[in-house]
């Protein structure tokens, strides 16, 4: 039977710019009810070691990661590639542009076997689906990342959903992560990038890489900053949530189709959605009173 896992894709230690430790970073997400972790130092492997969560009353899955960053020559922002499941540092790429260059260190994790998700290639003015359209490998993307100068396409401004709608109104199966990209986990405030502001939750019949990485290819998750699910379940005309719910907060859930067009909204924690076949695709994010989100992954129709 399939269960539900959370996990951190994208966090920081002393090994490149975060504050803790390795072994202190994986006991913060396992003593914070978490199940698996990425670490994904800069330019760093940073090899997981089952043994700094051992001892304790949950366990907690290691996924080897790394943020490559590469920085062009005229560039004021790095040119960044999320990879999972590696065995060694992918050393950095430097191409022509920031297209070219990203594309050049996407294609480096597939050959090294890795699993690659678009970071913050939109970290930039100007950039937007047309830019990312012809860059191929990723079929996963950050649409919320919780780092405070992650400003330009953040929710908090302009949504990364209007470029996941864009891209996936072209044809393309790509999958949306909320990530942290902590690097601070002492000094706790907005103005740090903290731990637990944002994960995805997985359906697995069990906690293992293969089990976490397959469903993270497959779109079997969900991404959230806050709100939890119980059920997704999805059938040939019907699309039906349940949301998990937690003190006195109410929820709304907007369902959204091809070209991010409003199909329809919904209040309360049961959501039911009859499929019509014409939507192109069908997701659905669904908004706490409280201020945190969930986004349900698309459902692609024929």
């Amino acid at each position: 039977m399939e269960k539900w896992y959370k996990g951190c894709m994208h966090s920081h230690t002393t090994e490149s710019d975060g504050d803790a430790s390795p072994e202190d970073v994986a006991r913060w997400f396992q003593s914070h009810g978490y199940d698996w972790l990425v670490i994904s130092d800069h330019n760093t492997l940073t090899s997981p070691n089952p043994d700094w969560a051992n001892g304790k009353s949950k366990k907690l899955l290691m996924i080897s990661g790394e943020e490559i960053t590469a920085q062009l020559p005229d560039e004021k922002l790095p040119v960044y590639v999320n990879a999972f499941d590696i065995s060694n540092t992918i050393l950095p790429v430097i191409a022509d542009d920031v297209l070219s260059t990203l594309q050049s260190n996407i294609d480096a994790v597939i050959k090294a076997g890795g699993l690659v998700s678009f970071g913050a290639p939109y970290y930039r003015d100007g950039f937007d689906h047309k830019n990312l359209v012809n860059v191929t490998g990723p079929n996963l993307m950050e649409i919320f990342n919780a780092h405070p100068m992650n400003i330009k396409g953040d929710p908090r401004s302009f949504s990364y959903e209007d470029i996941w709608d864009m891209l996936l109104g072209t044809g393309r199966v790509i999958y949306g992560t909320a990530t942290d990209d902590c690097h601070n986990y002492f000094s706790i405030s907005a103005d740090h990038s903290n731990p637990g502001r944002g994960w995805v939750m997985v359906q697995a019949d069990e906690l293992s890489g293969d089990a976490i990485l397959t469903s993270l290819v497959t779109g079997n998750f969900y991404a959230s900053t806050g709100v939890l699910l119980n059920e997704i379940h999805v059938s040939q005309d019907l699309v039906e949530l349940n949301i998990k719910q937690h003190s006195i907060q109410s929820y709304n859930t907007t369902i959204i189709g091809k070209g991010g067009i409003v199909l329809d909204k919904q209040p309360g924690v049961d959501v039911s959605y009859r499929i019509s076949g014409d939507e192109g695709y069908i997701r659905a994010r669904v908004d706490s009173s409280w201020g945190a989100r969930a986004w349900i992954q698309p459902i692609f129709l024929d």
